[in-house]
């Protein structure tokens, strides 16, 4: 049953190649968060791998149909790989298909849920539109606990929608000024990025206005994945 007291949570991590970001994609959803939300393991964690990168590093088995994802879900972990059924043109559509049984599969029962995407703007058709199913989870996936995470080096061409509803920017080291510039309307402080370390990350929440600096553990895979610097 919905429950509209939910908190939305969107998260945007960001930052050029090897700067960290996809390590702290990925201790992410294995932790289920950072504390204080890391309590524990979601109740479900969706991926859209269309580059296998997910599967292989986090050790799970690529699924590609319903009847897969279905029998993946008891699991906990659904790591979608649309290239098994899905020709090149169809990708976008495999993507819109996934969101929204991401978004059916979060109705059927209590706990946090996370569906997971890395370099959206491939699917999100850049600054011009969403498609309706992601738009979906956006704007109300809080409602069954559905949260939702994506990484990217390239945060300006997310849609507005995207970095609007963001609810927390985590920033590795980026120091385009275009791809600064996307973010600050939203995160005054954004342009300390430029001055990170790999490894070295800020995370800014919108809702209460702070800033926590961190660094990446080093190994893989990671435990307690991240400690809070000065």
């Amino acid at each position: 049953m919905p429950d509209y007291s939910n908190p939305a949570n969107i998260t945007l991590i960001f930052g050029k190649g090897s700067s960290g970001k996809s390590s702290f994609a990925f201790s992410y959803l294995l932790n289920s968060g950072r504390p204080p939300r890391g309590a524990g393991p979601a109740a479900a964690v969706f991926i859209f791998d269309d580059r296998g990168q997910a599967a292989q590093r986090l050790g799970l088995q690529s699924v590609g149909t319903k009847d897969d994802c279905e029998a993946a879900l008891a699991t906990g972990w659904v790591c979608f790989n649309p290239h098994i059924r899905y020709p090149g043109a169809l990708l976008p559509d495999a993507f819109r298909w996934f969101c929204d049984w991401s978004f059916q599969a979060s109705k059927r029962g209590p706990g946090r849920k996370i569906l997971f995407v890395d370099e959206l703007w491939q699917w999100s058709r850049s600054r011009t539109s969403v498609p309706p199913e992601l738009e979906n989870v956006i704007r109300t996936g809080r409602t069954e606990g559905l949260e939702f995470v994506t990484a990217t080096h390239s945060p300006r061409e997310y849609h507005e929608l995207v970095r609007s509803q963001a609810t927390e920017f985590v920033a590795f080291n980026t120091v385009e000024p275009a791809q600064l510039e996307s973010i600050e309307p939203y995160w005054p402080g954004v342009n300390a990025a430029a001055k990170l370390t790999p490894g070295q990350f800020l995370a800014y929440n919108r809702n209460t206005g702070g800033t926590e600096a961190g660094m990446m553990e080093p190994g893989w895979p990671p435990g307690k994945f991240y400690r809070v610097t000065e």
